[in-house]
Protein backbone atom coordinates (compact mmCIF):
# COMPACT_ATOMS: atom_id res chain seq x y z
CA UNK A 1 0.00 0.00 0.00
CA UNK A 2 2.80 2.34 0.91
CA UNK A 3 4.59 1.84 -2.55
CA UNK A 4 1.06 2.03 -4.47
CA UNK A 5 1.11 5.41 -2.74
CA UNK A 6 4.71 6.59 -2.96
CA UNK A 7 4.36 5.61 -7.19
CA UNK A 8 0.88 8.35 -6.78
CA UNK A 9 2.80 10.73 -5.35
CA UNK A 10 5.85 10.64 -8.30
CA UNK A 11 3.29 11.12 -10.64
CA UNK A 12 2.30 13.90 -9.11
CA UNK A 13 5.40 15.24 -8.77
CA UNK A 14 5.44 15.01 -12.44
CA UNK A 15 1.91 16.34 -13.18
CA UNK A 16 2.69 19.81 -11.06
CA UNK A 17 6.69 19.96 -12.27
CA UNK A 18 7.84 19.45 -16.12
CA UNK A 19 7.82 15.92 -16.89
CA UNK A 20 11.45 14.86 -15.42
CA UNK A 21 12.59 11.42 -16.10
CA UNK A 22 8.22 2.57 -14.59
CA UNK A 23 10.67 0.16 -15.81
CA UNK A 24 13.58 -1.39 -14.47
CA UNK A 25 16.80 0.79 -14.87
CA UNK A 26 19.08 -1.43 -15.28
CA UNK A 27 17.18 -3.95 -17.86
CA UNK A 28 17.73 -4.20 -21.60
CA UNK A 29 14.29 -5.97 -21.89
CA UNK A 30 12.52 -3.23 -23.71
CA UNK A 31 9.14 -5.03 -25.46
CA UNK A 32 7.18 -5.83 -23.23
CA UNK A 33 4.21 -7.61 -24.78
CA UNK A 34 1.25 -6.53 -23.59
CA UNK A 35 1.56 -2.78 -25.15
CA UNK A 36 -1.98 -1.77 -25.51
CA UNK A 37 -2.74 -1.74 -22.18
CA UNK A 38 -0.08 0.44 -21.26
CA UNK A 39 -0.75 4.39 -20.84
CA UNK A 40 -0.33 6.53 -23.55
CA UNK A 41 3.23 8.48 -22.42
CA UNK A 42 5.03 4.91 -22.08
CA UNK A 43 3.50 4.27 -25.97
CA UNK A 44 4.68 7.19 -26.68
CA UNK A 45 8.21 6.58 -25.10
CA UNK A 46 8.69 3.46 -27.26
CA UNK A 47 7.73 5.14 -30.75
CA UNK A 48 11.24 7.59 -29.37
CA UNK A 49 12.57 4.62 -28.67
CA UNK A 50 11.84 3.02 -31.86
CA UNK A 51 13.01 6.48 -33.58
CA UNK A 52 16.41 6.62 -31.58
CA UNK A 53 17.34 3.03 -32.48
CA UNK A 54 17.14 4.16 -36.70
CA UNK A 55 19.05 6.58 -35.85
CA UNK A 56 21.52 4.37 -34.46
CA UNK A 57 21.79 2.44 -36.82
CA UNK A 58 22.30 4.70 -40.23
CA UNK A 59 25.04 6.73 -37.64
CA UNK A 60 26.91 3.55 -37.18
CA UNK A 61 26.36 2.26 -40.94
CA UNK A 62 27.93 6.15 -41.76
CA UNK A 63 30.44 6.52 -39.66
CA UNK A 64 34.12 5.25 -40.28
CA UNK A 65 35.82 1.86 -38.82
CA UNK A 66 38.20 2.81 -35.66
CA UNK A 67 41.06 4.39 -36.43
CA UNK A 68 42.33 3.97 -32.69
CA UNK A 69 45.31 1.24 -32.01
CA UNK A 70 44.36 -1.83 -29.63
CA UNK A 71 41.55 -3.41 -28.64
CA UNK A 72 38.43 -1.96 -28.58
CA UNK A 73 34.56 -2.42 -27.93
CA UNK A 74 32.34 -2.07 -30.84
CA UNK A 75 29.73 0.31 -31.69
CA UNK A 76 26.27 -1.22 -29.98
CA UNK A 77 22.59 -0.32 -29.72
CA UNK A 78 21.97 -1.41 -25.85
CA UNK A 79 18.36 -1.36 -26.49
CA UNK A 80 17.95 2.32 -25.43
CA UNK A 81 21.03 4.19 -26.34
CA UNK A 82 23.79 4.08 -29.02
CA UNK A 83 27.03 3.86 -28.24
CA UNK A 84 30.39 4.32 -30.17
CA UNK A 85 33.01 2.36 -30.48
CA UNK A 86 35.28 2.61 -26.95
CA UNK A 87 38.55 1.97 -26.23
CA UNK A 88 39.52 -0.82 -23.94
CA UNK A 89 39.59 0.29 -20.22
CA UNK A 90 37.03 3.31 -20.72
CA UNK A 91 33.90 3.82 -18.64
CA UNK A 92 31.63 5.65 -21.37
CA UNK A 93 28.50 8.00 -20.47
CA UNK A 94 25.88 9.79 -21.96
CA UNK A 95 22.43 11.55 -20.00
CA UNK A 96 19.45 9.22 -19.63
CA UNK A 97 17.13 9.02 -22.17
CA UNK A 98 13.65 10.69 -21.81
CA UNK A 99 11.67 7.69 -23.19
CA UNK A 100 9.65 7.60 -19.75
CA UNK A 101 8.11 10.01 -17.33
CA UNK A 102 9.89 8.72 -14.67
CA UNK A 103 13.11 8.64 -16.28
CA UNK A 104 15.46 11.90 -15.59
CA UNK A 105 17.36 13.17 -18.50
CA UNK A 106 19.53 15.07 -16.15
CA UNK A 107 21.41 12.07 -14.98
CA UNK A 108 24.04 9.80 -16.16
CA UNK A 109 24.07 6.42 -18.08
CA UNK A 110 26.93 4.51 -18.23
CA UNK A 111 28.60 1.55 -19.89
CA UNK A 112 31.87 -0.06 -19.49
CA UNK A 113 34.32 -1.60 -22.12
CA UNK A 114 36.71 -3.71 -20.48
CA UNK A 115 40.66 -4.53 -21.30
CA UNK A 116 40.28 -6.98 -23.34
CA UNK A 117 38.06 -4.95 -25.50
CA UNK A 118 34.36 -6.61 -24.35
CA UNK A 119 31.28 -4.58 -23.17
CA UNK A 120 30.86 -5.43 -19.57
CA UNK A 121 28.30 -8.11 -18.95
CA UNK A 122 26.29 -8.32 -16.13
CA UNK A 123 26.79 -11.86 -13.73
CA UNK A 124 23.83 -12.47 -13.39
CA UNK A 125 22.54 -13.06 -16.76
CA UNK A 126 26.15 -12.92 -18.41
CA UNK A 127 24.55 -10.45 -20.78
CA UNK A 128 26.12 -7.23 -21.61
CA UNK A 129 25.24 -4.66 -19.21
CA UNK A 130 24.45 -0.47 -19.26
CA UNK A 131 24.29 0.88 -15.94
CA UNK A 132 20.97 2.96 -16.26
CA UNK A 133 20.55 2.78 -12.56
CA UNK A 134 20.74 6.88 -11.99
CA UNK A 135 17.75 7.02 -14.51
CA UNK A 136 15.33 5.66 -12.47
CA UNK A 137 13.60 8.51 -10.45
CA UNK A 138 12.51 6.34 -7.09
CA UNK A 139 14.85 8.19 -5.16
CA UNK A 140 14.31 9.74 -1.44
CA UNK A 141 15.11 13.06 -1.86
CA UNK A 142 12.45 12.57 -4.91
CA UNK A 143 10.04 11.37 -3.16
CA UNK A 144 10.51 13.65 -0.44
CA UNK A 145 9.90 16.74 -2.86
CA UNK A 146 6.69 14.91 -4.45
CA UNK A 147 5.31 14.76 -0.99
CA UNK A 148 6.10 18.31 0.13
CA UNK A 149 4.88 19.35 -3.40
CA UNK A 150 1.37 17.61 -2.83
CA UNK A 151 0.83 19.18 0.59
CA UNK A 152 1.89 22.74 -0.90
CA UNK A 153 -0.91 22.22 -3.27
CA UNK A 154 -3.52 21.04 -1.67
CA UNK A 155 -2.89 23.83 1.45
CA UNK A 156 -2.15 26.81 -1.06
CA UNK A 157 -5.39 26.15 -3.08
CA UNK A 158 -7.23 25.51 -0.06
CA UNK A 159 -6.11 28.93 1.54
CA UNK A 160 -6.91 30.51 -1.95
CA UNK A 161 -10.38 29.66 -1.99
CA UNK A 162 -10.87 30.22 1.85
CA UNK A 163 -9.67 34.18 1.50
CA UNK A 164 -11.65 34.56 -1.83
CA UNK A 165 -14.56 33.49 -0.26
CA UNK A 166 -14.38 35.86 2.56
CA UNK A 167 -13.08 38.06 0.17
CA UNK A 168 -15.96 38.01 -1.93
CA UNK A 169 -18.60 37.92 0.73
CA UNK A 170 -17.21 41.26 2.02
CA UNK A 171 -17.82 43.03 -1.83
CA UNK A 172 -21.00 41.21 -1.85
CA UNK A 173 -22.18 42.62 1.84
CA UNK A 174 -21.02 46.08 1.80
CA UNK A 175 -23.42 47.33 -1.14
CA UNK A 176 -21.58 50.80 -1.26
CA UNK A 177 -18.48 49.23 -2.33
CA UNK A 178 -20.68 48.32 -5.61
CA UNK A 179 -19.27 49.80 -9.01
CA UNK A 180 -17.96 48.54 -12.41
CA UNK A 181 -14.55 47.78 -11.00
CA UNK A 182 -15.54 45.85 -7.83
CA UNK A 183 -17.59 44.32 -10.32
CA UNK A 184 -14.58 43.01 -12.12
CA UNK A 185 -13.11 41.96 -9.38
CA UNK A 186 -15.38 39.77 -8.01
CA UNK A 187 -15.66 38.13 -11.65
CA UNK A 188 -11.96 37.55 -11.06
CA UNK A 189 -12.07 36.10 -7.57
CA UNK A 190 -15.17 34.03 -8.73
CA UNK A 191 -12.99 32.18 -11.37
CA UNK A 192 -9.99 31.85 -9.00
CA UNK A 193 -12.46 30.09 -7.05
CA UNK A 194 -13.55 27.46 -9.40
CA UNK A 195 -9.74 26.84 -10.39
CA UNK A 196 -8.79 26.10 -6.88
CA UNK A 197 -11.67 24.15 -6.61
CA UNK A 198 -11.17 21.86 -9.79
CA UNK A 199 -7.33 21.89 -9.10
CA UNK A 200 -8.03 20.34 -5.56
CA UNK A 201 -10.46 18.14 -7.05
CA UNK A 202 -8.31 16.82 -9.82
CA UNK A 203 -5.10 15.75 -7.17
CA UNK A 204 -7.15 14.50 -4.51
CA UNK A 205 -9.21 12.06 -7.28
CA UNK A 206 -7.27 11.76 -9.82
CA UNK A 207 -3.45 11.67 -9.62
CA UNK A 208 -3.26 9.70 -6.89
CA UNK A 209 -5.53 6.80 -8.41
CA UNK A 210 -3.88 5.06 -10.64
CA UNK A 211 -6.59 2.85 -11.94
CA UNK A 212 -8.47 5.87 -12.78
CA UNK A 213 -5.96 7.33 -14.83
CA UNK A 214 -5.44 3.59 -16.51
CA UNK A 215 -8.65 3.29 -17.58
CA UNK A 216 -8.57 6.74 -18.85
CA UNK A 217 -12.51 7.81 -18.35
CA UNK A 218 -14.00 10.55 -20.40
CA UNK A 219 -14.62 12.94 -17.17
CA UNK A 220 -10.96 12.76 -16.39
CA UNK A 221 -10.70 14.53 -19.23
CA UNK A 222 -13.55 16.27 -19.07
CA UNK A 223 -12.28 17.61 -15.87
CA UNK A 224 -8.96 18.64 -17.72
CA UNK A 225 -10.98 20.51 -20.10
CA UNK A 226 -12.69 23.06 -17.26
CA UNK A 227 -9.09 23.14 -15.08
CA UNK A 228 -7.77 24.64 -18.33
CA UNK A 229 -10.85 26.87 -19.11
CA UNK A 230 -10.60 28.60 -15.55
CA UNK A 231 -7.17 28.91 -15.59
CA UNK A 232 -7.30 30.86 -18.87
CA UNK A 233 -9.93 32.96 -17.05
CA UNK A 234 -7.66 33.55 -14.35
CA UNK A 235 -5.90 36.06 -16.79
CA UNK A 236 -8.47 36.91 -18.68
CA UNK A 237 -9.95 38.71 -16.18
CA UNK A 238 -6.78 39.75 -15.31
CA UNK A 239 -6.80 41.18 -18.61
CA UNK A 240 -9.81 42.79 -18.17
CA UNK A 241 -8.82 45.00 -15.30
CA UNK A 242 -6.05 46.53 -17.31
CA UNK A 243 -8.57 47.41 -19.94
CA UNK A 244 -10.97 48.74 -17.84
CA UNK A 245 -7.76 51.34 -16.39
CA UNK A 246 -6.71 51.80 -19.02
CA UNK A 247 -10.26 52.78 -20.68
CA UNK A 248 -11.03 54.88 -17.59
CA UNK A 249 -7.66 56.73 -17.40
CA UNK A 250 -6.39 57.00 -20.74
CA UNK A 251 -9.03 56.74 -22.89
CA UNK A 252 -12.33 58.42 -21.29
CA UNK A 253 -11.01 60.52 -18.80
CA UNK A 254 -12.33 59.15 -15.33
CA UNK A 255 -15.58 58.53 -16.84
CA UNK A 256 -16.60 55.17 -15.02
CA UNK A 257 -19.30 53.99 -16.43
CA UNK A 258 -18.47 51.40 -19.21
CA UNK A 259 -20.54 48.64 -21.36
CA UNK A 260 -19.37 45.22 -19.39
CA UNK A 261 -20.74 42.88 -21.27
CA UNK A 262 -17.59 42.94 -23.43
CA UNK A 263 -15.80 42.48 -20.40
CA UNK A 264 -17.84 39.30 -19.52
CA UNK A 265 -17.68 38.32 -23.09
CA UNK A 266 -13.64 38.71 -23.29
CA UNK A 267 -13.57 37.39 -19.81
CA UNK A 268 -15.80 34.48 -19.59
CA UNK A 269 -16.44 33.82 -23.66
CA UNK A 270 -12.59 33.93 -25.27
CA UNK A 271 -11.04 31.62 -23.00
CA UNK A 272 -13.57 28.89 -24.64
CA UNK A 273 -12.18 29.25 -28.32
CA UNK A 274 -8.11 27.82 -27.28
CA UNK A 275 -9.46 25.57 -24.80
CA UNK A 276 -11.66 23.74 -26.77
CA UNK A 277 -9.27 24.05 -29.80
CA UNK A 278 -6.52 22.17 -27.18
CA UNK A 279 -9.04 19.92 -26.41
CA UNK A 280 -9.85 18.79 -29.40
CA UNK A 281 -6.21 18.89 -31.54
CA UNK A 282 -5.39 17.10 -28.05
CA UNK A 283 -6.98 14.28 -28.79
CA UNK A 284 -6.87 13.73 -31.95
CA UNK A 285 -2.70 13.74 -31.98
CA UNK A 286 -1.86 13.58 -28.25
CA UNK A 287 -4.85 11.71 -26.54
CA UNK A 288 -2.62 10.45 -23.34
CA UNK A 289 -4.31 9.18 -19.80
CA UNK A 290 -6.67 11.97 -18.48
CA UNK A 291 -4.66 14.42 -20.62
CA UNK A 292 -2.21 14.56 -17.69
CA UNK A 293 0.89 14.71 -19.42
CA UNK A 294 2.62 18.53 -19.99
CA UNK A 295 4.98 17.24 -22.32
CA UNK A 296 3.56 18.40 -25.61
CA UNK A 297 3.39 21.49 -27.47
CA UNK A 298 0.04 21.86 -27.70
CA UNK A 299 -0.82 23.01 -24.49
CA UNK A 300 0.59 26.37 -26.28
CA UNK A 301 -2.54 26.86 -27.54
CA UNK A 302 -4.04 28.00 -23.94
CA UNK A 303 -0.78 29.49 -22.98
CA UNK A 304 0.14 31.18 -25.87
CA UNK A 305 -2.95 33.40 -25.69
CA UNK A 306 -2.43 33.70 -21.92
CA UNK A 307 0.83 35.16 -22.25
CA UNK A 308 0.06 37.43 -24.99
CA UNK A 309 -2.65 39.07 -22.40
CA UNK A 310 0.08 39.27 -19.79
CA UNK A 311 2.19 41.17 -22.27
CA UNK A 312 -0.48 43.36 -23.74
CA UNK A 313 -2.01 43.53 -20.07
CA UNK A 314 1.96 45.12 -18.89
CA UNK A 315 1.83 47.88 -21.49
CA UNK A 316 -1.39 49.01 -20.89
CA UNK A 317 -0.32 49.69 -17.36
CA UNK A 318 3.01 51.19 -18.06
CA UNK A 319 0.83 53.77 -20.55
CA UNK A 320 -1.41 54.16 -17.45
CA UNK A 321 1.35 55.12 -15.18
CA UNK A 322 2.76 57.92 -17.95
CA UNK A 323 -0.66 59.37 -18.17
CA UNK A 324 -1.35 59.42 -14.41
CA UNK A 325 1.99 60.95 -13.88
CA UNK A 326 1.72 63.62 -16.49
CA UNK A 327 -1.55 64.67 -16.47
CA UNK A 328 -3.63 63.67 -12.69
CA UNK A 329 -1.47 66.40 -11.16
CA UNK A 330 -4.28 68.61 -12.22
CA UNK A 331 -7.32 66.36 -10.92
CA UNK A 332 -8.50 66.24 -7.32
CA UNK A 333 -5.73 64.44 -4.88
CA UNK A 334 -8.09 61.91 -3.63
CA UNK A 335 -9.21 60.92 -6.99
CA UNK A 336 -5.44 60.47 -7.85
CA UNK A 337 -4.42 58.22 -5.01
CA UNK A 338 -7.17 56.08 -5.76
CA UNK A 339 -6.32 55.29 -9.06
CA UNK A 340 -2.94 55.17 -8.25
CA UNK A 341 -3.39 52.29 -6.09
CA UNK A 342 -5.35 50.41 -8.22
CA UNK A 343 -2.63 50.54 -11.18
CA UNK A 344 -0.14 49.91 -8.97
CA UNK A 345 -2.28 46.39 -7.46
CA UNK A 346 -2.35 45.46 -11.04
CA UNK A 347 1.21 46.16 -11.58
CA UNK A 348 2.23 43.60 -8.94
CA UNK A 349 -0.27 40.77 -9.99
CA UNK A 350 0.73 41.13 -13.23
CA UNK A 351 4.27 39.59 -13.20
CA UNK A 352 3.62 37.58 -10.13
CA UNK A 353 0.14 35.56 -11.45
CA UNK A 354 2.38 35.53 -14.80
CA UNK A 355 5.87 34.11 -13.75
CA UNK A 356 5.52 30.58 -14.86
CA UNK A 357 4.57 31.42 -18.03
CA UNK A 358 8.02 33.86 -18.48
CA UNK A 359 10.44 32.00 -16.54
CA UNK A 360 8.94 27.81 -16.58
CA UNK A 361 11.15 26.42 -19.67
CA UNK A 362 14.17 28.29 -17.79
CA UNK A 363 14.37 26.03 -14.76
CA UNK A 364 18.03 25.83 -13.53
CA UNK A 365 20.53 22.70 -14.21
CA UNK A 366 21.87 22.32 -10.85
CA UNK A 367 20.13 20.41 -8.27
CA UNK A 368 19.96 22.91 -5.44
CA UNK A 369 18.81 25.72 -7.50
CA UNK A 370 16.60 23.33 -9.44
CA UNK A 371 14.82 22.32 -5.71
CA UNK A 372 14.73 26.17 -4.34
CA UNK A 373 13.12 26.46 -8.31
CA UNK A 374 10.49 24.56 -7.84
CA UNK A 375 9.64 25.38 -4.56
CA UNK A 376 9.66 29.03 -5.60
CA UNK A 377 7.27 28.77 -8.58
CA UNK A 378 4.70 26.55 -7.09
CA UNK A 379 4.53 28.47 -4.01
CA UNK A 380 3.72 31.41 -6.19
CA UNK A 381 1.34 29.14 -8.52
CA UNK A 382 -0.86 27.24 -6.00
CA UNK A 383 -1.04 30.79 -4.01
CA UNK A 384 -2.22 33.26 -6.54
CA UNK A 385 -5.97 33.41 -5.46
CA UNK A 386 -4.42 33.83 -1.55
CA UNK A 387 -2.29 36.81 -3.05
CA UNK A 388 -5.25 38.41 -5.58
CA UNK A 389 -7.54 38.35 -2.32
CA UNK A 390 -4.73 40.27 -0.35
CA UNK A 391 -3.97 42.59 -2.61
CA UNK A 392 -7.53 43.41 -4.43
CA UNK A 393 -9.28 43.12 -0.96
CA UNK A 394 -8.03 43.06 2.54
CA UNK A 395 -4.97 45.84 1.38
CA UNK A 396 -7.69 47.71 0.03
CA UNK A 397 -8.62 50.87 1.40
CA UNK A 398 -11.82 51.55 0.66
CA UNK A 399 -12.94 48.05 2.84
CA UNK A 400 -10.76 49.34 5.36
CA UNK A 401 -13.12 52.65 5.91
CA UNK A 402 -16.01 50.71 5.42
CA UNK A 403 -14.92 47.78 8.13
CA UNK A 404 -14.33 50.81 10.33
CA UNK A 405 -17.40 52.54 9.95
CA UNK A 406 -19.20 49.20 10.32
CA UNK A 407 -17.75 48.69 13.38
CA UNK A 408 -18.57 51.96 14.90
CA UNK A 409 -22.21 51.76 14.03
CA UNK A 410 -22.73 48.44 15.77
CA UNK A 411 -20.91 49.96 18.82
CA UNK A 412 -23.35 52.92 18.17
CA UNK A 413 -26.35 50.63 18.02
CA UNK A 414 -25.65 48.92 21.20
CA UNK A 415 -24.56 52.18 23.54
CA UNK A 416 -26.44 55.14 21.95
CA UNK A 417 -29.94 56.18 22.05
CA UNK A 418 -30.75 59.75 20.02
CA UNK A 419 -32.71 62.53 22.73
CA UNK A 420 -36.16 62.41 21.47
CA UNK A 421 -37.38 66.84 21.82
CA UNK A 422 -37.53 69.62 19.29
CA UNK A 423 -34.62 71.54 20.85
CA UNK A 424 -31.81 69.35 20.21
CA UNK A 425 -29.22 70.59 18.08
CA UNK A 426 -26.33 68.51 15.87
CA UNK A 427 -22.91 69.79 15.68
CA UNK A 428 -20.12 68.91 13.32
CA UNK A 429 -17.33 68.23 15.41
CA UNK A 430 -14.39 67.41 12.80
CA UNK A 431 -14.05 65.87 9.40
CA UNK A 432 -11.91 62.50 10.27
CA UNK A 433 -11.01 61.10 6.51
CA UNK A 434 -11.73 61.64 2.74
CA UNK A 435 -12.37 58.48 1.30
CA UNK A 436 -11.84 57.28 -2.33
CA UNK A 437 -15.20 57.18 -2.99
CA UNK A 438 -16.44 61.24 -2.30
CA UNK A 439 -17.81 60.17 1.31
CA UNK A 440 -16.93 62.13 4.42
CA UNK A 441 -16.02 60.31 7.55
CA UNK A 442 -17.26 63.03 10.03
CA UNK A 443 -18.13 63.52 13.61
CA UNK A 444 -21.03 64.74 15.66
CA UNK A 445 -22.33 65.63 19.18
CA UNK A 446 -25.47 65.87 19.87
CA UNK A 447 -25.96 68.84 22.54
CA UNK A 448 -29.65 69.21 24.66
CA UNK A 449 -30.62 73.08 25.08
CA UNK A 450 -32.94 72.17 28.08
CA UNK A 451 -30.94 69.77 30.19
CA UNK A 452 -27.26 71.60 28.69
CA UNK A 453 -26.09 67.86 28.34
CA UNK A 454 -24.29 66.59 26.11
CA UNK A 455 -24.15 62.76 23.97
CA UNK A 456 -22.19 60.50 22.53
CA UNK A 457 -20.10 61.33 19.38
CA UNK A 458 -20.28 58.77 16.65
CA UNK A 459 -19.05 58.22 13.31
CA UNK A 460 -20.48 58.80 10.01
CA UNK A 461 -20.97 59.34 6.22
CA UNK A 462 -21.89 62.13 4.16
CA UNK A 463 -21.61 63.11 0.69
CA UNK A 464 -23.23 66.75 0.26
CA UNK A 465 -20.64 69.20 1.66
CA UNK A 466 -22.90 72.03 2.19
CA UNK A 467 -24.86 70.32 5.40
CA UNK A 468 -21.99 70.48 7.21
CA UNK A 469 -22.21 72.78 10.34
CA UNK A 470 -25.05 72.99 12.85
CA UNK A 471 -28.34 72.35 11.97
Amino acid sequence: MKFTFTRRCLVLFIFLNHPTPILPANSNNTYPPNMKSEPFLYVLGRKKMSDAQYKCYDRMQQLPPYQGEGPYCNRTWDGWLCWDDTPAGVLSHQYCPDYFPDFDPTEKVTKYCDENGEWYKHPENNRTWSNYTMCNAFTPEKLKNAYVLYYLAIVGHSLSIFTLVISLGIFVFFKSLGCQRVTLHKNMFLTYILNSMIIIIHLVEVVPNGELVRRDPLSCKILHFFHQYMMACNYFWMLCEGIYLHTLIVVAVFTEEQHLRWYYLLGWGFPLVPTTIHAITRALYFNDNCWLSVETHLLYIIHGPVMAALVVNFFFLLNIVRVLVSKLRETQEAESHMYLKAVRATLILVPLLGIQFVVFPWRPSNKMLGKIYDYLMHSLIHFQGFFVAVIYCFCNNEVSVHFTEYHHSLIQSQHFTVPKGPLVTFHLLSLLQLTSRGFVTYRIMYFSTTSHESYLCFYGRIVDMTHMGSY
